[in-house]
């Protein structure tokens, strides 16, 4: 792209960050109002109440921005300064119409996902498991109806099965994941960076800026969400998170003229590759255990890096690097060889293997009276 858009871009970027910290305050006063509050707890790490609603300023921030710059865009050629200063994105962006139905359906659907979310927050976790899982499930036919879905299968009740799959299971993955300040914003962020450098890449002017909006209301939440927060996401904000993370991956395009190869659609698994293997080894310790699945616990990969001795705040910073490193491999899918594309795969195996000795492999107990190696 010419460095038309990426003034836009910028200035995308910086709108929907200084929206989204605006709305933190007046959105900490209402959840304090309102009992939306996070009690200390045995298995919790803070020790004060908390509000818990801060997705509603990263959605706010999200919504206001994109849903603004949709109903300006057509009207963009017909300011003489706007022309003169994005002369490109002007041009481009009058075609956004044409996106307009996934677009709207991105917005409903997210929407049905904060608005579950926000119910559950509002009733202190007394919001039934069954009307939950219903309201993502309706979230993501929302999206199908509208058309986004897979396509790389031979037909079309497939793909209509795995968008099903993919959204409810995202959704939730970044739910579970939201288990440590700044853990599941920063993820999402990180994430959404890769997904930005390949939209970027393929010149996909639409999908890159509403990208840019997200990672801006996630980076103005994050201010007040690392450690030591003092908001929390609430389930609004990261059902919310899930949700567009799994719809944008669902409408960003990988495979090109030049890849010759499927190994690119690969590539959304790779990038979100620590908030699934997270959910599926939690999954799997709740199953074996026979405990509830919708009960949270201290079995993440983040509470196992702080038991092996790193800090929250490091705990954190590894998952966010382990994300950034797992995309940048995911992001060089798209016009790999499929030497390459092996070579990618690999070295994907190798951090899940990794993440997977953390998770399961004990340290062993030395003997009593004599000191740890």
């Amino acid at each position: 792209m010419t460095s038309d858009p990426a003034v836009l871009a910028i200035v995308v970027f910086i709108v929907a960050a200084l929206v989204s910290a605006a709305a933190v305050w007046p959105t900490r006063v209402l959840a304090l109002r309102y009992g939306m509050i996070d009690n200390p707890g045995h298995r919790k790490d803070h020790s004060v109440p908390m509000p818990r609603a801060g997705g509603i300023a990263v959605y706010a921030s999200v919504i206001l921005v994109v849903a603004a710059g949709y109903a300006m865009t057509p009207h963009l050629q017909e300011m003489p300064w706007i022309r003169s200063i994005l002369p490109t994105s002007s041009i481009v962006l009058r075609d956004s119409y044409r996106v307009g139905g996934k677009l709207w359906a991105i917005i409903a659907g997210s929407t049905l996902a904060f608005v579950v979310g926000f119910a559950d927050d509002v009733s202190r976790g007394r919001f039934p498991v069954w009307a939950k899982l219903g309201g993502q499930l309706l979230g993501a036919i929302v999206l199908i109806a509208a058309g986004v879905t897979t396509s790389f299968l031979p037909f079309q009740w497939m793909n209509v099965a795995v968008t099903l799959l993919w959204m409810v299971g995202m959704t939730n993955a970044f739910n579970l994941l939201d288990n440590m300040d700044g853990l599941s914003a920063g993820v999402a962020f990180v994430a959404a960076l890769v997904l930005l450098i390949n939209a970027w890449s393929l010149d996909e002017v639409f999908i890159s800026l509403i990208l840019v909006a997200f990672m801006g209301s996630l980076l103005g939440f994050l201010v007040f969400n690392v450690h030591p927060a003092r908001i929390f996401l609430g389930d609004c904000g990261s059902l919310f998170i899930g949700y567009l993370m799994g719809s944008l991956t669902l409408l960003e395009r990988y495979v090109t003229h030049a890849s010759g190869l499927l190994f690119p659609i690969l590539m959304p698994l790779l990038v979100l590759a620590v908030p699934l293997v997270d959910t599926a080894t939690v999954m799997y310790i709740r199953l074996r255990e026979r405990r509830p699945l919708y009960i949270g616990d201290n079995r993440h990969l983040s509470h196992r890096l702080v038991s092996l001795g790193f800090s929250r705040r490091r705990a954190v910073t590894v998952l966010y690097l382990l994300t950034f490193s797992l995309g940048l491999g995911a992001a060089a899918l798209t016009d790999a060889t499929l030497f390459q594309s092996v070579l990618v795969l690999l070295q994907t195996a190798g951090f899940v293997t990794v993440v997977l000795m953390l998770m399961f492999v004990d340290r062993p107990v030395p003997p009593v009276g004599r000191p740890p190696a």
